[in-house]
């Protein structure tokens, strides 16, 4: 396949307004529209800015001068297609009927409960540079599986171009073959950043080559051209000929936002030249020409441009203030219980009211289950998690696997091994080698209906992908008031115990425990990975589901092969005692419950709690234990500052201050990164380290 490059921009009208290109063949009726659209979004965005400058809005930014990138590509696309935006895309929400109101909201600080991202196929507003790419990747992906006619088309500026989601996004959809079209709006600044030092390619759509893609240099400041070049991108991806990358070379007028300052980075002389490119000037000339549009259509539509953005301000600024219990809501299905408690405190010591919740919004933890009357077979934890991934894409087929080496080798701890011969390459997706990227997609297929299966192959190549987890797993369904979930699950191998090189043996789950919106899971044994893992994927919110890869092939035991489930945020009493608590996770627990056994024999009885989810942690049955024991040691692997042991120790000490004993204590791993294999052993806590704590704690 030939692609496509030219690093001449397309261009149908010149600057003065000429036709120096082949006409689109649009109607009047559409060439008119095309110019309403432009004249509309410049006004609004000129009374936007002026609001703002009022102290009405946050902060907004500017989209002057884009009028013709943006309405151009937008009136290209069909109703079915979907758009992930950044934040600069005014006109094409304008263009695609988003309602003016729900975008003000964002830039007044409103919560936007009717942001309708599956009905008005638009995305949410993107602050993270390029994080949405992947994301309209995956989307592009689940679309066409489902043999929908969707394009999904991403918009990004010239500085996104120099961020890693960037390149992942773009190498994914040229692997892929995805229905994509990313549109640049090069601008020629990234704020202060003149583009020569984004990039030393002669031009952005340059860049495409290297991805196998199409890439198409457009006069972005020519609607006609922008209209004509993003409908034959968008036909060229019905047609299964992949994606294509548009460079709109354009100029913003204003500053980047509202909180900055162009003068002091442009010349008024380069201004100048650019506004001899005007947008509107120059097809409202092409228009005039034609005898379709007259000074008097002008009046008409500016004056309805201000009507419309006065009546939406009108409207924003007679909401009542939210409601203090909107902090706690939307981050998860439904609130869990320490959520409920931290916005109390926040209200006791406000001395305001405290906000009341229903039953039915509460997260409540199940009771534990019976094991479930099922024939069994004995496994260890690498085949319960394998059997329980193929169990359920049986009973699910919007589950799909992607990851690195996950489908022909089988992953290289042989975890997803078979699934891709049961269920087909589509389901298993042997990705690129991108753990933003993956997890991008994954993303991207969660908002298109799928269940997606993520794996980072090892526990340190987690950190690539910190952006996308943080700021779009773990926030989606906050940011977009519970329009938009992301059911899915995200599996790594865990900790240390097995000699590993560096990088290969961390700990990371403390930063994504912290991090909002995440349920983290950790089982310890084969039964609980299967019902646990089974529970996950059943779950409404994002999973991470850490496994301890020194248990993967530790011991087989009798695991039912019937679909069960173990409630997420209940802990398990491993081992019940009366003289103290020992509260751990993970590989630890096989430890904790040998030390405990010494202990016993030596005639002191520890209670160990094997904790399972990490957040929401389940603080009822460790502070009930506490209650009984008066005594409370808390083991972890990973770095003790900030760790999971910390808030234990913090919310326990505060909880059951009266019912302790002797102080609590912490068994954990030293603030330095994982040592080499040679100095393992003397990092790693063993039964050992565990039983003299034990002492420790009971001496006080």
């Amino acid at each position: 396949m030939k692609l496509e490059f030219d690093l001449e921009p397309r261009q149908v009208l010149a600057a003065d307004g000429r036709v120096v290109g082949d006409i689109p063949n649009l109607d009047d009726k559409e060439l008119i529209e095309l110019y309403r659209l432009m004249a509309i979004s410049r006004e609004m965005d000129r009374r936007a800015l002026a609001a703002q400058r009022q102290g009405r809005f946050v902060i907004y930014t500017m989209l002057e001068g884009h009028e013709a990138a943006q309405v151009g590509s937008a009136f290209a696309m069909k109703p079915n297609d979907f758009v992930f935006n950044a934040y600069r895309e005014h006109a094409v929400g304008l263009t695609r009927g988003l309602p003016l109101e729900v975008e003000l909201k964002f830039w007044m600080g409103i919560p936007t409960d009717d942001w309708d991202v599956h009905g008005q196929r638009f995305g949410s507003i993107t602050v993270p540079l390029a994080s949405q790419i992947p994301h309209a990747v995956g989307y592009a992906y689940m679309a066409r599986s489902r043999g929908e006619d969707t394009v999904a088309v991403t918009y990004f500026g010239d500085g996104s171009t120099s961020e890693t989601d960037f390149h992942s996004g773009l190498n994914f959809a040229g692997v892929w073959r995805t229905p994509n079209v990313f549109i640049c709006e090069n601008n020629q600044y990234a704020i202060t950043v003149p583009l020569r030092k984004q990039t030393a390619s002669q031009s952005i759509a340059q860049k495409a080559l290297a991805y196998g893609i199409h890439g198409i240099v457009v006069d972005g400041m020519d609607v006609l051209a922008m209209y004509q070049a993003t409908s034959e991108a968008l036909e060229r991806a019905r047609n299964g000929l992949g994606p294509t990358l548009i460079e709109a070379v354009c100029y913003r007028y204003g500053a980047h936002a509202t909180a900055d300052d162009a003068r002091r980075y442009r010349t008024a002389a380069e201004e100048a030249q650019w506004r001899e490119r005007d947008p509107l000037r120059r097809y409202r000339v092409f228009l005039e020409g034609r005898g379709l549009w007259t000074d008097e259509d002008e009046a008409r539509v500016i004056e309805e441009a201000g009507e419309r953005f006065d009546t939406a301000m009108e409207t924003l600024e007679a909401l009542p203030a939210p409601d203090r219990s909107e902090l706690v809501r939307h981050t998860y299905a439904k609130i869990p219980e320490t959520l409920v408690r931290q916005i109390h405190d926040l209200e006791d010591a406000a001395g305001v009211e405290r906000s009341e919740f229903t039953k039915d919004e509460i997260w409540q933890i199940a009771e534990e289950p019976g094991r479930p009357e099922s024939p069994t077979a004995k496994m260890n934890m690498a085949e319960a998690i394998n059997a329980t991934l193929r169990q359920m894409m049986d009973r699910d087929d919007s589950i799909v696997v992607l990851g690195e080496d996950v489908g022909v080798a089988g992953g290289v701890f042989r975890i997803t091994e078979g699934l891709r011969s049961d269920f087909g390459s589509d389901r298993v997706i042997d990705t690129p080698l991108n753990e933003s990227g993956i997890i991008g997609t994954a993303v991207g297929m969660a908002i298109g209906g799928a269940r997606p299966v993520a794996e980072i192959q090892f526990d340190g190549f987690v950190y690539p992908a910190f952006d996308q987890l943080v700021n779009h797993v773990g926030r989606f369904r906050h940011r977009t008031r519970s329009n938009v979930t992301l059911p899915m699950v995200v599996r790594w191998p865990n900790g240390a115990g097995i000699g590993a090189v560096e990088q290969h043996c961390d700990s990371p789950e403390g930063f994504f425990a912290h991090a909002p919106g995440h349920t983290v899971v950790i089982p310890s044994t084969a039964y609980d990975a299967k019902g646990l893992l089974a529970a996950a994927l059943e779950s409404e919110d994002p999973v991470l589901f850490i496994e301890p890869k020194v248990l993967y092939r530790a011991q087989r035991e009798d695991v039912p092969l019937n679909h069960y489930t173990i409630p997420i945020g209940r802990a398990r009493i491993a081992r019940e005692g009366t003289d103290l608590t020992i509260v751990t996770y993970g590989g630890l627990v096989p430890k904790a419950m040998e030390a405990a056994q010494i202990a016993g024999d030596e005639g002191v009885s520890a209670e160990v709690i094997d904790l399972r989810t990490l957040f929401p942690w389940d603080e009822d049955t460790v502070a009930a234990s506490v209650a009984k024991t008066g005594r409370l040691l808390i083991v972890q692997e990973p770095q003790r500052t900030s760790g999971i042991a910390a808030e234990i120790a913090a919310q326990i000490g505060e909880r059951c201050g009266y019912d302790l004993e002797a102080p609590i204590r912490r068994l954990t791993g030293v603030d330095v990164p994982w040592p080499v294999p040679a100095l393992e052993p003397v990092a790693l806590i063993g039964t050992a380290q565990i039983r003299r704590a034990i002492d420790w704690t009971m001496q006080g």
